[in-house]
């Protein structure tokens, strides 16, 4: 244990807060979670509230990065040790579940407590119909950003999402710094083309949870990401997230996609901002990005003798109050149903902008097998927008480069 928690108590020397009270007759929770800078100082003034109001429960936090949080926390509960809680996002159940590290949470939580979930959210800590996580937050979803200084109404459909960005257009080849465009989104990266995919009608796997790509709705989409620059004259080559983004805060760009994440830091740079569902030339209307959530999972080895700390603890952190204060801080949907209704969180734009393109979303599967599709999905893609690969090739590649992933995923 010394050496597992060599990392992050460094880190705490180094100036990170860190919860703690007397030690007394108290019942100890260890939580190891990665919350992003920004959220950290409130939840941890959350955490030190709670002990105060409960002197018998004393709760640990220790931070971690996303990638070392997983990792740690995998090493550590093999060897019977870790926490009692980890709290990251809900794509690390079906990894934590591969090697049973994580229990169910709802044979140790109060029935009560369960049904004040939103249903959403709650499904979104599910894995073979059990519940791994009780979410804080459902969202992480991309949409489309806009300046309203530049485009007075979000458009409705593809046609109007057209006429607008190609009326924001002006690029001047010989000297791109002078140059305006009227869509910018990160077009090499998976996780915001698998909106499109979603949006034509596919499903990244099918009712066995294999791999499902090599179909009409994914030619569809790889033809309409091509489309965006080749026929439509929109977008750039190379494009990236940062580029995007810093051009959007230059008020350069009139619409990017980006995610919930992102939204206050564009308000706080003065973009006058919009945010909308992303049209597309599709039966269904809409891209469906995917969504996601971040919250708690009981460690395998949580002692029983904690049951009534723990739920104590949970009570506290997902009381409706507490609840709308972590989202309202990230700009998530509570997940909480009656958080939602509270009226910090009714007047908060983007906490409203947060929840209404909620709708226009699908569950990210958080299966292991996720990482063959992201590392089939991203050279075949990139391949159909540098001009070197058909759609059609592009979707059969794909599908061949998931299933054999997949197949050294489950060392087969």
């Amino acid at each position: 244990m010394r050496n597992i928690l060599k990392k992050p108590l460094l880190v705490l020397a180094a100036g990170t807060l860190f919860s703690t009270i007397a030690l007394g007759k108290a019942t100890e929770i260890t939580l190891w979670e990665q919350m992003e800078p920004a959220v950290r100082p409130t939840y941890i003034k959350i955490v030190d509230e709670f002990m105060k109001k409960n002197p018998d429960v004393k709760v640990n936090v220790v931070h971690y990065s996303n990638e070392d949080l997983r990792t740690q926390f995998q090493n550590a509960s093999l060897a019977g040790q870790g926490p009692d809680i980890v709290y990251g996002p809900n794509d690390n159940i079906g990894i934590f579940m591969v090697s049973d590290l994580i229990k169910p949470i709802d044979k140790v939580v109060s029935k009560d407590l369960i049904q004040k979930f939103n249903e959403g959210a709650l499904k979104s800590g599910m894995y073979d119909n059990q519940l791994y996580l009780l979410p804080e937050f459902l969202g992480n979803q991309i949409a489309l950003l806009y300046n309203k200084d530049m485009v007075a109404n979000a458009p409705k459909n593809w046609e109007e999402f057209l006429k607008i960005a190609q009326a924001n257009r002006a690029v001047d080849a010989k000297d791109k710094a002078n140059s305006k465009y009227g869509f910018l989104y990160n077009e090499k990266e998976p996780f915001w083309f698998v909106g499109f995919y979603n949006g034509f009608g596919g499903e990244i796997f099918d009712s066995k949870n294999n791999p499902n790509l090599d179909n009409q709705a994914m030619v569809d989409a790889l033809t309409f990401v091509r489309d965006i620059r080749a026929k439509y004259d929109l977008g750039e080559a190379g494009m990236d997230y940062d580029i995007a983004s810093q051009l959007f805060k230059q008020k350069k760009a009139a619409m990017i996609l980006n995610g919930a994440w992102s939204w206050k830091e564009y308000e706080d740079a003065g973009i006058n901002l919009g945010v909308a569902p992303m049209p597309i030339p599709s039966k269904n209307g809409y891209a469906l990005f995917t969504n996601a959530s971040k919250g708690y999972s009981l460690s395998e080895n949580t002692s029983d003798k904690k049951t009534e700390a723990l739920n104590k603890f949970f009570d506290y952190i997902f009381s409706p109050e507490i609840n709308a204060e972590i989202s309202l801080n990230q700009s998530q949907a509570p997940g909480i149903e009656a958080a939602r209704e509270l009226p910090q969180v009714k007047n908060d734009k983007l906490m409203q902008d947060s929840i209404e393109t909620i709708k226009y979303t699908v569950p990210m599967p958080v299966v292991p097998e996720m990482r063959a599709i992201w590392d089939a999905m991203r050279p075949n893609l990139e391949a159909v927008l540098n001009g070197k690969m058909t759609p059609e090739d592009a979707a059969k590649k794909m599908q061949k480069d998931a299933v054999d992933g997949i197949k050294i995923i489950k060392g087969e």
